[in-house]
């Protein structure tokens, strides 16, 4: 529900010092940078290759011109972290059930080790429900089985409950993949394999059956669905394999910039986007290899370094700017989840984040969507700027159901108070056309069909709202940001 608004002259107060044609951020701002970060040249972005070093050189550079200082670690622009991708092999698997072999062909089976090669021999059988309940000493050694539900769709969540389990001592983890999901779609999926920071990286073998396998060696337990109380249960059967897995551990690195404020708040800003793409998308030979993510995500670099460089050469903000690009956002927020966990700055000192994600689709006048609301300050801040910006926020919460999927995220789960706001978001019918169009393809590129008048637009009202969250008489963070 929304918060009462406030006066709508703030915003113009705080812009009055500064000319509005220094303030205004156009479309060919945006478009400037763009067109090299989604260029061939950079190779689609990808962590750890040479388009890493093109791109974060280029943000560098970005924030140096706009008075920008290092805002990384030990006086650098960067903040590394160690990930390790983990794509599967040649698996060689037997299930017994009571001494007889359990029928489960190589197709109805996937898995990845934790090592190149990982090898278990004869081991008991878990079947763990959903995973719910803390795992005990009967998981130690043993390859444990485990149902997806509504509660353990999400990467994230499954994450969680695969290390809660090779924390207890699983030797493997294998998800029972629910029956209404295709199979085909699923075993695809896991066959490109998975990237993960190097600390949160399982060390044993895990993987996923189809539910038709799964029943043949849990059987009639799977006839009524175990409840939130289920404890886990040593089945009448065994597994021995061996587990070959192609590991690649490399490093990369989010881009920081800060802007000293003019007070003495020790209180700081958060501006963020992902830097990150998925560089070479298909096979050799073929017409056109590269995803360059021209929306996604080289419009919300742009829109940061615009919105940032305005804050830079406008009234200087009270509060200190971090601006944060991330790495590794499409293998799972890796890099805003590695600064949560390891800020340059205090978390309590960030007042709030602002995420700009995939804004080069919507024409000027939509709406603005917000991603985030809940906390009272916030929404009234952000409700203030709308208004005064002459915008109309948008009348449903559709946004929130991709809350999840954006960096944001990461921040909130640590309890800072993290938002986006703007159009792209607002119009779900037009987000899903891109979506399920060129969105992580090789034709999202910067050509005539990027719409940049509306992200244009984002960026000035991102601008003003960043000025208010930056200033103390203005906006005071919220206790703690809800999850």
């Amino acid at each position: 529900m929304f918060k009462p608004l406030l006066r709508a002259a703030a915003p113009f107060s705080l812009l009055a010092a500064t000319p509005l044609a220094a303030q205004s951020i156009a479309p060919a701002d945006l478009l400037r940078h763009i067109q090299p970060l989604a260029s061939d040249a950079f190779q689609g972005r990808a962590p750890g290759s040479a388009g890493e070093r093109l791109t974060t050189d280029y943000i560098v550079r970005q924030l140096q011109q706009r008075g920008f200082e290092p805002g990384g670690e030990n006086g650098t622009w960067f903040q590394q972290l160690r990930l390790i991708e983990t794509v599967p092999g040649r698996s060689e698997v037997r299930f017994t059930a009571r001494g007889a072999p359990v029928a489960i062909d190589a197709s109805e089976l996937a898995l990845i080790g934790g090592q190149p090669v990982v090898t278990i021999g004869d081991a008991p059988i878990v079947f763990a429900g959903y995973g719910d309940q803390p795992p005990g000493a009967e998981v130690r050694g043993a390859v444990v089985l485990i149902l997806q539900s509504p509660q353990t769709a999400s990467r994230a969540a499954l994450r969680s409950k695969v290390k809660a389990l090779a924390d207890a001592g699983a030797a493997a983890v294998i998800v029972v993949a629910a029956a209404e999901l295709p199979w085909e779609t699923v075993s695809r999926g896991f066959a490109r394999g998975s990237t993960r920071l190097e600390a949160d990286a399982p060390t044993i073998i895990t993987g996923i059956m189809p539910a038709s396998a799964g029943r043949r060696l849990i059987g009639a337990l799977l006839d009524q669905p175990p409840g939130p109380s289920f404890r886990p249960v040593t089945l009448p059967a065994r597994a021995s394999m061996t587990v070959n897995t192609t590991v690649n551990r490399f490093a990369t690195n989010n881009v920081l910039g800060r802007l000293r404020g003019s007070g003495s708040t020790n209180e700081n800003l958060v501006l963020m986007a992902h830097w990150d793409h998925l560089g070479f998308c298909r096979p050799e030979g073929a017409p056109d290899r590269i995803c360059n993510g021209a929306v996604d995500n080289a419009s919300g670099i742009a829109m940061l370094i615009e919105v940032a460089g305005r804050l830079a050469t406008g009234p200087r903000p009270v509060r200190d700017v971090i601006v944060l690009a991330t790495t590794a956002e499409e293998v799972g927020l890796l890099g805003a989840t590695h600064f949560a966990a390891h800020p340059t700055v205090p978390l309590a000192s960030i007042v709030a984040a602002i995420n700009m994600d995939t804004v080069a689709i919507q024409p000027a006048g939509s709406p603005v969507a917000v991603m985030g609301r809940g906390l009272a300050p916030l929404d009234a801040a952000i409700d203030a700027t709308v208004a005064a910006m002459g915008r109309r926020l948008d009348s449903d919460d559709e946004a929130a159901e991709l809350v999840q999927r954006q960096d944001g995220w990461a921040f909130t789960r640590a309890g800072v108070p993290a938002i986006m706001v703007g159009g792209s978001f607002s119009d779900m019918t037009l987000l899903g056309g891109f979506l399920q169009g060129r969105y992580h393809k090789p034709d999202d590129q910067a050509d005539g069909t990027l719409v940049l008048d509306g992200a244009a637009e984002d960026a000035n009202l991102t601008v003003a709202l960043a000025r208010r969250l930056a200033d103390p008489a203005t906006y005071q963070r919220p206790a703690r940001a809800p999850q």
